[in-house]
């Protein structure tokens, strides 16, 4: 088990990732909570030594800030909205 110290450079280390969940349930806009994930895609993309990560998240967060890429998300949540909900068990 991890020592105290080690726990709060964790918790440090990876802090971001819980202001992006607080931002994304804040709205309940899919524009913005898909902006959200792109902002928070690009940090776990910086945390690692790969470029093409990197350079993937940049091309997805430049289509989402486009009439086109809002587009798409409107589009997709709409599909996904009716889509048959299965009960759960």
């Amino acid at each position: 088990m991890p020592s105290m110290v080690e726990q709060l450079r964790l918790l440090a280390e990876w802090a971001p990732m819980l202001g992006y969940a607080r931002r994304y349930a804040a709205t309940d806009n899919p524009q913005e909570r898909a902006l959200v994930v792109t902002d928070a895609a690009e940090w776990l993309a910086s945390k690692t030594a790969s470029k093409l990560d990197d350079r993937l998240v940049r091309h997805a967060v430049a289509i989402l800030n486009t009439p086109e890429g809002a587009a798409l998300v409107r589009d997709l949540v709409s599909i996904v909205a009716s889509l048959p909900q299965e009960p759960n068990p």
